[in-house]
């Protein structure tokens, strides 16, 4: 085992051989300080990735990393694929698909083809981790029908027709898919209005999923790029002489034959708002008079602590967060755009006496995904919580003594794409 000293020195110098190599050919990786590595991609984890020059390697932190560009492109929509579906999973991976159907619980998709000699990666999607199926995804417009479809949807499965003036659709829930006695794939479709019918996929434009937000999800490493044109949320990234498989946060396994068929690994995550650059709507307790007098918005902080001071969570310092009195509810329009919300909480330590406590329950679109009483003495929890789709997000802070030092804390409370 290398010991640290070992380990940095190996690091430093594959930097400066990466940097300094003219004409470098093979994959490059653009760090947060703004230069460019040049190597070869060997391996990637939670931790980072592995670079090779020659016979030296070296481990690149993720939080350094912006991006790793494999020198691959995007393949043009080959000239024989007139149109293309796109399906879109809970945590917003999407995959261009020619065609696809229902069998049973399971999804079918032909891939849109991409260079010629890369192989079609392989993978298996169920439909409990699909979020919608949109037919003619190459069209702007139907696209941008499609996004204004899906901020009126509800707590039900949608088969979606198209119109000369947009899109309808009938809610209820699908139920699975078959093919009828004529050979044409059906939807198995149960009505909100009730009864059952199977309606003929051919004739829909696509289908939305009603998907409750899972109770905690992976969390993401990055966003991974292949040249058919797919996007996938990676939680996990596998690089072995058989290939390579990407998991997503969904839990979808896609394999590939080589790193041939991937552009790049995205770190930046581009897309992030912090809860503390939002405006919430607030409903806030009745603030005793010389806490208001001492700090005029006592009951909800942004980038600071109720001492006014930078916000501490067991020592450690955070840049963005915020801290909410008992008896607060703050309510975040997301508008659907976002898919993980991730955050440190804790009983906020600046103005906390040992026995402070309270409960933070987080809601999104009236589903808890989250509830647990905080206490001073306990540790701070990470939180990755699932919020595909969701239109708003709740953080409802209660208490049994108010306004006793024990202010909830959402350190780095952040929403993502």
């Amino acid at each position: 085992m290398r010991s640290p000293r070992r380990a940095a020195v190996l690091v430093t110098g594959f930097l400066v051989l990466a940097v300094g190599a003219p004409g470098a050919i093979g994959d490059d990786v653009t760090t947060s300080a703004g230069k460019k590595l040049n190597g070869k991609l060997v391996g990637v984890d939670a931790q980072g990735v592995m670079f090779a020059v020659g016979e030296s390697k070296a481990q690149i932190p993720a939080r350094d990393i912006v991006v790793v560009d494999l020198g691959n492109k995007v393949a043009p929509i080959p000239k024989d694929v007139s149109t293309y579906s796109e399906i879109e999973l809970t945590d917003g991976s999407t995959f261009r698909v020619v065609k696809f159907a229902l069998k049973g619980k399971q999804f079918e998709a032909d891939l849109v083809p991409g260079p010629q000699g890369v192989p079609l990666p392989k993978l298996d999607l169920p439909m409990g981790v699909v979020f919608s199926a949109m037919k003619r995804a190459d069209d702007p417009k139907v696209r941008d029908s499609w996004k204004k479809l899906l901020t009126t949807r509800g707590k039900r499965d949608l088969y979606v027709i198209a119109q000369e003036t947009g899109f309808t659709y009938i809610q209820g829930t699908v139920l699975g898919g078959a093919v009828d006695d004529r050979g044409r794939g059906v939807v198995n479709f149960e009505k909100e209005a009730g009864g059952k019918d199977d309606l003929q996929l051919s004739r829909s434009a696509g289908l939305v999923f009603y998907q409750p937000q899972p109770p905690t999800i992976a969390p993401t490493l990055c966003k991974v790029t292949d040249v058919f044109g797919n996007a996938l949320t990676a939680t996990e990234i596998a690089i072995t002489d058989s290939g390579v498989a990407v998991k997503t946060v969904a839990g979808v396994t896609v394999k590939y034959a080589s790193t041939a068929a991937l552009v790049k690994l995205d770190y930046a995550l581009g897309n992030v708002a912090y809860l503390s650059d939002l405006d919430p709507q607030l409903e806030l307790p009745e603030i005793p008079a010389i806490e208001k007098r001492l700090n005029p918005n006592a009951a909800y902080l942004k980038d600071r602590s109720l001492s006014n001071e930078p916000i501490k969570l067991e020592n450690q310092t955070f840049p963005k967060g915020v801290c909410i009195a008992p008896d607060t509810v703050a309510t975040f329009n997301l508008g659907g755009d976002y898919t993980q919300f991730k955050a440190t909480v804790g009983i906020d330590e600046n103005g906390a006496n040992a026995t402070s406590a309270a409960r933070v329950t987080i809601e999104a679109d009236g589903q808890v995904v989250f509830t647990q009483e905080l206490k001073r003495k306990d540790k701070p929890k990470g939180l990755v919580l699932a919020v595909k789709g969701v239109k708003q997000l709740r953080v409802i802070v209660e208490a049994d003594t108010p306004f006793n030092g024990n202010y909830v804390t959402l350190a780095e409370a952040r929403v993502q794409k």
